[in-house]
C-alpha cells in the first residue's frame, strides 16, 4: 500500500494530461483501482487532497476523483455508489471523513473548495442513513467559533451550501436552525468578503427548508434584514449573490413579501438605474438580477391571477396565501421607465446569442409586466416608442421597436388597435434599416403581430410584405418578408418565425377550398425552399426555422394548393436521397447530416398527411428512402422517419402490407429503444397507425409486437410517459385482429390489472395526478379496443372473467371524482367502456352493473360526463346510458 501511495500522484497527473492516450491510460488505472480496492483508493485520494506538500492541481484532481467515487447523476448508479460507500468498514470511512474535514483548513483555496465538495458528497449519503449526524454541528461551529480563521469559515460555509443543495430537506429537519444561524452570521458586514460570499450562496440553498423560520416573524425579519444589508456590499459578487437570494425568496415566500417590499423596491430600482447611468460589466450583471426579481414577481402574480380566475369560475374559496398583492401593478409607473432605458443598453453584436445582458433581461421583464398589468402598460410605453422609433441612434430605434413587440400580449386588442396601422408602416420601413440589430427586431415584432394581432394587418401591408419580384421589377420593390429571407441569418430566422405564425392562423381553415395562404403559396414555398438551401443555414438555427415555417405552411394550406404540394414532394425526396449518399467527414458533419435528414423526413411526413391517398404514387420511393435513413442510428432521425412511415401507413391503408416485411426490423428496433424513450413512444404510435391501416393483415406481426410491448411495460427503467400509450396500443391491436386477440387476452389483462393497481396512488402530487389520468385513459382505451375487437370476432364471452377488473377501475375513478379531479378524456373513456361492456356482454353485464356499488359508480360517472363542457363526452354519455338501459 505504501508503493500504491507513492504511485497515485503520477496517475492523477496523467488524468490532467493534454495527451489523449496518457489521459485514457490514467483513467483506466483509476477504474481498475476502484474495482480492486475502492476503500484503499479513496483513502489514498483523501491523503493526497490533504497533503500540503503537493501541487494544487494534483490535490484538486485527487478531490475530484474522490467525489466521483461517491456521486453519480443517474439515480440507479447513485444508489449503487451510496450502498458501496456505506459497505466500507466504518473505521476506514471515519479516517477518510477526518482527512477531508482537515483539508477544509488548507492554505490552498482550490484544495479547500474541492474538500468542501467531498465533505458534502459523503454527508449526502450518510445523513439520510442517520449516520455522521455531528458533521452539521461541526461545520456550523467552524463558522460561528471565534478562531478567526476565515479560510475555514469560507470552506465550511461552502460545504454547508453544497449539502443543502443536494440533500432531501427531511434529512436536515432537526438541524435547519443551526445551519441558518451559521449562514446568517457568515453574511454579517464584519466578515471578510470571501466568507460573506460563501454564506450568501449557502443561504440560497437553505431557503427551501427555512419555512418554519419564515413563518416566525422575528426570524424572518433577521433573515431579510441581513440579505438587504448584504445587497449594499461594495463587492459585485456579493451583491449579485444577495439579489439571487431575494429572487428565490420571491419564488418560495411571495406571500411574506409585503413587509419588505418598500426596501426591495428601492434596492432593485436603484440597481437598474445605476446599471443604466454608469454602464459597465459589473453594474450590468447586478442590474440583471434586480430585473430578474421583477420578472419573478410577474410570474408569481400571473399564476395567482389565473388561480383567482379559476376559483371565481368554480365558486371556490382562494387560499389567502395564494392571493396576489399586485406589487407589479403598484410599481409599474416607476419600473417601466427604468426598463425602457435598460433596453437601450444593447451591445453591438447583441444577438450573437453568446451573452445575456441587461437589455435582454429588461425585454423579457417588459413582456411579463405587459401580461401582468395588461392595459395599464400602454400609456407607459407608447410615448417612449413614439419618441425614439425614428431616432438617429440605432440603440434607441431598436429599443423602441423591441418595446412595441414586447407589449403586444396582455393589453386588449381594442386598446392597441389605434397604434397597429402606423406601427406596421414603421416596421415595414425598419425591415430595410441599415443596422442589422434593428432589422432583426423589426422582423421579430412583425412575427409578434402575426402571432397576437394578425387581423389588424391590412391588405396593403400584406402586399408590402409579401409582394413577389416580377421580371423587370427593381429589387427594392420585393416584399420585405420575402427579401428578409435572403438577409442576414438573424433577420431571416425571425422572418421564418413570422411566416410560421401567419400559417398557424390558418389552422382552422386548412380543410377549406381556399384560404389566405392560397394566393401566397407558390412564392412563399419557393422562397422558403431557397432559404433552406442557404450555405449559412447552420447559423442562428436558420435551416430548422425555414423548414418549420415550410411545414406549417404545407400543413395549413387549403385544398387549392394540392397540385403545388405534389410538385414539392419529389424535390424533398431528391434532397433526402442526396443526403444519404454523402459520407460525413467528422462528428460535426454527421450531426449536420442527421439534422437535415430529420428535417426532410418531417417535411415528407407533412406532405403525405396533406395529400392522403393522393400520396400513394410517391410512397414506394419514400419508403425506400426511410429504410435507408433508419440505418443512421440517430434518435432524432429515427423519430422523424418513424412518424413519416406512420403517415405512409395512414395514406396507403391496406397497401402498406407490401412494406411491412422490410419495415418490421426497424419497427422492432424502435420498440426496443428504451434508452431513447421518445423513439420508443413514436414507434408505439406507429404500431397504432399500422393496425388501423392493415386491420386483420397485421396478425402475422402481432406475436413480436405484443411481446415487445409487454416487455416494455415490465421494464422499470423505461420512462413512465411511454406506458399509457402502450396500454392503449393493445386496444388498437385488438380492434385490428378482432377475435384473434383471444390468444393474447390473459397476458394483456394481467398487465392492465397491474397498471390499474399502480394507478391507485397518492393524489396530492399534481405531476402524479396527471400521470394517473394518462394511465387510466390508456387502460380504458385498451378495454374499449379489446371489447369491440372480441365482439367483432364473436368472442365477447372470453371477456367475462375480467368484468370485475373493469368495474373496479370504473369504481376507483368514480370515488376519486372529488379529490383527484380526473380529466374529461378519462371520464369519456370510462363511460365508453361501461357502454362497450353493455353492448358486448348484454344481459350478463347489465345484471352485475345493477348491483351496488357498481350501479352508483356508473351513475356518478354518467352524470359527470353529461355535465361536461365537451360535446363528444356528452354524446358518449348519452350513448352509454341508452346501451346500459
Amino acid at each position: 500500500s505504501t508503493r500504491a501511495a507513492m504511485d497515485v500522484t503520477p496517475v492523477l497527473l496523467g488524468t490532467l494530461s493534454g495527451d489523449h492516450n496518457t489521459r485514457t491510460q490514467a483513467e483506466e488505472q483509476i477504474e481498475m483501482a476502484k474495482t480492486n480496492n475502492l476503500p484503499l483508493l479513496m483513502s489514498l485520494l483523501a491523503t493526497e487532497l490533504g497533503n500540503e506538500g503537493k501541487e494544487k492541481h494534483v490535490r484538486q484532481a485527487a478531490g475530484v476523483q474522490l467525489k466521483n467515487c461517491l456521486v453519480a447523476k443517474e439515480d440507479a448508479r447513485a444508489a449503487e455508489y451510496n450502498a458501496r460507500w456505506l459497505a466500507v468498514d466504518p473505521a476506514g470511512r471515519d479516517q477518510i471523513k477526518q482527512m477531508v474535514l482537515t483539508a477544509l483548513a488548507s492554505v490552498v483555496h482550490e484544495a479547500r473548495k474541492t474538500a468542501a465538495q467531498c465533505v458534502a458528497a459523503i454527508a449526502c449519503i450518510e445523513l439520510p442513513a442517520k449516520q455522521w449526524e455531528p458533521v452539521i454541528g461541526e461545520l456550523c461551529n467552524r463558522v460561528t467559533g471565534d478562531h478567526g480563521n476565515n479560510d475555514v469559515k469560507q470552506s465550511s460555509l461552502e460545504a454547508l451550501g453544497y449539502i443543502c443543495e443536494e440533500i432531501d430537506p427531511d434529512a436536515l429537519a432537526t438541524q435547519s436552525n443551526l445551519i441558518l444561524t451559521a449562514v446568517i452570521q457568515g453574511m454579517r458586514a464584519e466578515q471578510v468578503d470571501d466568507v460573506r460570499l460563501a454564506a450568501t450562496k449557502a443561504l440560497w440553498n437553505t431557503l427551501e427548508f427555512a419555512k418554519t423560520n419564515f413563518d416566525a416573524q422575528q426570524e424572518r425579519h433577521v433573515i431579510m434584514q441581513t440579505v438587504c444589508e448584504t445587497i449594499t456590499s461594495p463587492s459585485k459578487e456579493i451583491k449579485v449573490a444577495a439579489f439571487e437570494v431575494i429572487v428565490r425568496v420571491a419564488e418560495i415566500y411571495y406571500h411574506k413579501l409585503p413587509d419588505y417590499m418598500q426596501v426591495l423596491y428601492q434596492l432593485t430600482i436603484t440597481a437598474i438605474q445605476t446599471a443604466v447611468q454608469q454602464p459597465d460589466e459589473d453594474n450590468d450583471e447586478i442590474g440583471q438580477q434586480a430585473v430578474e426579481f421583477w420578472s419573478t414577481l410577474c410570474e408569481e402574480e400571473l399564476e395567482r391571477m389565473e388561480e383567482a380566475e379559476d376559483a371565481r369560475e368554480q365558486n371556490a374559496a382562494l387560499d389567502p396565501e395564494r392571493a396576489s398583492s399586485n406589487f407589479v401593478k403598484g410599481a409599474a409607473s416607476h419600473l417601466v421607465p427604468q426598463l425602457l432605458e435598460a433596453l437601450c443598453q444593447q451591445e453591438d453584436d447583441q444577438a450573437d446569442g453568446e451573452t445575456w445582458n441587461l437589455s435582454m433581461a429588461a425585454a423579457v421583464c417588459l413582456t411579463r409586466v405587459a401580461q401582468t398589468v395588461e392595459n395599464d402598460i400602454v400609456p407607459l410605453v407608447m410615448p417612449f416608442i413614439q419618441e425614439h422609433i425614428q431616432s438617429a441612434d440605432w440603440h434607441r430605434r431598436e429599443a423602441a421597436t423591441l418595446a412595441f413587440g414586447s407589449v403586444l400580449e396582455g393589453p386588449e386588442a381594442k386598446v392597441l388597435s389605434q397604434f397597429m396601422g402606423p406601427a406596421m408602416d414603421v416596421m415595414i420601413k425598419l425591415m430595410k434599416d441599415p443596422n442589422v440589430n434593428v432589422k432583426d427586431t423589426a422582423g421579430w415584432t412583425i412575427g409578434r403581430i402575426c402571432e397576437h394581432h394578425i387581423t389588424s394587418i391590412t391588405q396593403q401591408h400584406w402586399q408590402e410584405m409579401m409582394r413577389p419580384l416580377q421580371p423587370g421589377m427593381p429589387p427594392e420593390q420585393e416584399g420585405v418578408l420575402l427579401a428578409g429571407l435572403k438577409d442576414h441569418p438573424r433577420v431571416a430566422n425571425n422572418v421564418c418565425w413570422a411566416l410560421h405564425n401567419l400559417a398557424e392562423h390558418c389552422e382552422d381553415r386548412r380543410n377549406d377550398p381556399s384560404n389566405i395562404l392560397s394566393a401566397l403559396f407558390v412564392d412563399l414555398a419557393k422562397a422558403l425552399l431557397e432559404c433552406t438551401q442557404r450555405p449559412d443555414g447552420a447559423e442562428n438555427n436558420l435551416r430548422c426555422s425555414a423548414y418549420e415555417a415550410l411545414n406549417t405552411t404545407l400543413t395549413n394550406a387549403a385544398h387549392d394548393t394540392r397540385e403545388h404540394i405534389k410538385q414539392i414532394a419529389p424535390l424533398i425526396m431528391q434532397r433526402l436521397d442526396e443526403s444519404c449518399k454523402i459520407q460525413p467527414l467528422d462528428a460535426q458533419d454527421r450531426e449536420r447530416q442527421n439534422e437535415l435528414q430529420g428535417l426532410l423526413c418531417g417535411t415528407l411526413q407533412v406532405v403525405t398527411q396533406k395529400l392522403g391517398p393522393e400520396a400513394i404514387p410517391l410512397c414506394d420511393q419514400m419508403m425506400m428512402l426511410f429504410l435507408q435513413v433508419f440505418g443512421a442510428k440517430n434518435s432524432t432521425v429515427q423519430e422523424e422517419a418513424l412518424m413519416a412511415v406512420g403517415a405512409v401507413a395512414n395514406a396507403t391503408e391496406a397497401g402498406f402490407e407490401k412494406y411491412m416485411m422490410h419495415f418490421r426490423p426497424f419497427l422492432s428496433l424502435g420498440l426496443s429503444n428504451c434508452e431513447e424513450h421518445q423513439v420508443c413512444q413514436v414507434a408505439v404510435g406507429v404500431v397504432g397507425d399500422i393496425c388501423r391501416a392493415l386491420e386483420g393483415k397485421v396478425l402475422p406481426y402481432c406475436d413480436e409486437i405484443v411481446h415487445l410491448l409487454l416487455r416494455n411495460l415490465q421494464n422499470p427503467a423505461l420512462n413512465r410517459n411511454v406506458k399509457p400509450p402502450i396500454l392503449s396500443c393493445f386496444g388498437d391491436i385488438a380492434l385490428a385482429i378482432g377475435g384473434d386477440f383471444h390468444k393474447y387476452l390473459s397476458v394483456t389483462m394481467n398487465m392492465l390489472v397491474q397498471a390499474a393497481s399502480l394507478s391507485a396512488t397518492d393524489g396530492s402530487n399534481p405531476d402524479l395526478l396527471e400521470y394517473l389520468n394518462q394511465l387510466r385513459e390508456g387502460i380504458f382505451e385498451a378495454y374499449t379496443g379489446i371489447l369491440q375487437g372480441l365482439r367483432a370476432g364473436d368472442k365477447s364471452a372470453a371477456f367475462e372473467p375480467y368484468i370485475s377488473n373493469a368495474l373496479e377501475l370504473i369504481g376507483a375513478l368514480a370515488v376519486g371524482l372529488q379529490n383527484q379531479s380526473p380529466s374529461d378524456d378519462v371520464i369519456r373513456a370510462a363511460v365508453g367502456v361501461a357502454g362497450d361492456l353493455a353492448s358486448a356482454l348484454g344481459p350478463r353485464f347489465k345484471q352485475i352493473a345493477k348491483q351496488s356499488p357498481h350501479n352508483e359508480h356508473i351513475k356518478q360517472l354518467l352524470k359527470a360526463a353529461r355535465s361536461s363542457h365537451d360535446e363528444t363526452t356528452q354524446q358518449v354519455a348519452h350513448w352509454a346510458k341508452s346501451t346500459l338501459a
